[in-house]
């Protein structure tokens, strides 16, 4: 099963690191003879000759004669991709896998299922044992799969300075289909046009974030001249971010507290009036531009009819909105006593999803890993800096530290991953999957199973949950 070749029909944006995705993990099995040096290439053309050999083809339905052959248009869904692996029908003896894609980021998760999922699903088994080292050493079984996003936006909230090597950390994001990143900082990266460069050539949006009146105690934040506080938002904006490489911008605001006032303001009112009119300053000269209000739900949940005036061209992206997955009870501590207790908090989910006629929505999960924010270990960037260019040694060390706090996520998550399914699975149903669903936390140096199995249900929460942990926990990229 050695005479292997690629045949795409675009080497740009998405489908050129599909392409480079199926070169590397194919190339694992066909390109070198265990404990052989030795050394093999792969063909990659971009012509339709698929007949004399094995053949991987991908590339968009509209774009690719060889995949209308096989596929007809409505296996291809709307933001969705199929792949299909079938005996060649000039020659029995070899295999086609077809990755057809909706458009060119949906090319790069056809690729992704092809090599994650369909390997998994190949794999041999003899005896009861699985042998992944003979996966291409017998003859390859069918396969097929149309699939599209339960959610349009899954995207994930992080700091910049955090991330060791942005590239690693952009492709590891859509591995996992996710397709938008919110990146906060207290100064804008000297690399920023670079890094939106390489995350949209995987299909990724950025969204910057700064702070909108936002500090590490809001309390100190003075509320009392929201002119003044405007002024210098629009000054910030006006001579860093607008003109920057990127997809919008992101704010958070005075309202990570767990009171509802400061100094005897309210806190719900006083930023509702600096959203509206910060933001419509900014759009008046902007009104393409995506803005996105980072909104904690702990200072403003009793006194949501305020919040409900935030201008609809503002999403709202609610985090702390109750326990797990939310991580910021409401009321009460984080753990459930059951599955009913837990349907108990969907009451406030409803109503921050029907608390405005128009304007995007999204909802944050936590409960990953994050800063240490309780001992004065986490400092506000001095500058400008240089984001995702550390060294290799550095980045080992990190993962060495994170590996063993993962492992208490991950438990966390494989006890109640469940209950995370159903909210999520409630959210599709109540906005037809227009909801943007984040994940916030710290998400460089591999991907662990927590994120990997809430991008997974993020992307399709119509199967049943153990077919999700199971896909999840078969791809051999997963940490635990």
């Amino acid at each position: 099963m050695q005479n292997w070749k690629v045949i795409y029909s675009c080497y740009e944006g998405a489908e050129k690191r599909a392409v480079e995705l199926i070169y590397g993990e194919l190339g694992e099995y066909v390109l070198r003879d265990s404990g052989i040096y030795s050394f093999r290439s792969l063909a990659c053309v971009d012509e339709n000759s698929y007949q004399d050999s094995n053949a991987v083809v991908l590339g968009t339905y509209d774009k690719n004669s060889v995949l209308q052959k096989f596929f007809k248009r409505e296996e291809i869904k709307e933001k969705g991709y199929a792949v299909k692996v079938i005996d060649n029908p000039y020659n029995n003896d070899y295999k086609l896998a077809l990755l057809c894609g909706d458009s060119s980021a949906e090319v790069f998760y056809a690729a992704v299922d092809f090599v994650d999922d369909y390997f998994a699903k190949a794999t041999p088994f003899f005896d009861g044992i699985h042998l992944k080292n003979e996966l291409f050493t017998h003859k390859l079984p069918d396969y097929y799969i149309s699939t599209s996003p339960s959610f349009k936006t899954r995207s994930v909230f992080t700091w910049g300075h955090p991330i060791n090597d942005y590239e690693e950390y952009f492709a590891n994001l859509a591995r996992l289909k996710l397709n938008q990143v919110i990146i906060w900082n207290d100064y804008l990266p000297i690399n920023a046009d670079d890094i939106v460069d390489c995350a949209h050539s995987y299909g990724i949006e950025v969204l910057w974030g700064f702070a909108w009146g936002w500090g590490f105690n809001c309390k100190e934040t003075d509320i009392t001249d929201l002119n003044a506080l405007k002024n210098s938002i629009l000054e910030e904006y006006n001579k860093v971010y607008k003109n920057v490489k990127g997809d919008g911008i992101y704010f958070q605001s005075f309202t990570e507290l767990s009171d509802d006032t400061i100094n005897g303001v309210r806190i719900s009112q006083a930023v509702t009036e600096l959203v509206n009119m910060t933001a419509d300053e900014i759009l008046r000269e902007n009104p393409q531009l995506h803005i996105q209000f980072g909104l904690h739900a702990t200072s403003v949940c009793k006194h949501m009819n305020d919040i409900a005036n935030v201008d609809s061209r503002v999403e709202i992206v609610w985090e702390n909105c109750g326990k797990f997955p939310y991580n910021a009870p409401l009321i009460g501590d984080y753990d459930f006593d059951s599955l009913e207790d837990f349907k108990s908090q969907h009451n406030f989910t409803d109503e921050i999803l029907d608390l405005r006629d128009s304007g995007d929505v999204g909802i944050v999960y936590k409960c990953m890993l994050t800063m240490d924010w309780s001992r004065g270990r986490v400092t506000h960037q001095p500058n400008n800096y240089v984001m995702g260019k550390m060294n290799r040694k550095t980045m080992e060390q990190d993962i060495k530290l994170i590996n063993e706090i993962w492992r208490f996520y991950t438990v966390e998550w494989i006890e109640n991953g469940e209950y995370a399914y159903e909210l999520t699975k409630h959210i599709k149903e109540k906005t037809n999957g227009k909801a943007n669903m984040c994940l916030a936390g710290m998400f460089s140096g591999g991907i662990w199973y927590p994120t990997a199995l809430n991008a997974q249900m993020f992307w399709n929460c119509d199967e049943d949950f153990k077919d999700v942990r199971r896909k999840v926990i078969n791809r051999s990229w997963v940490k635990f």
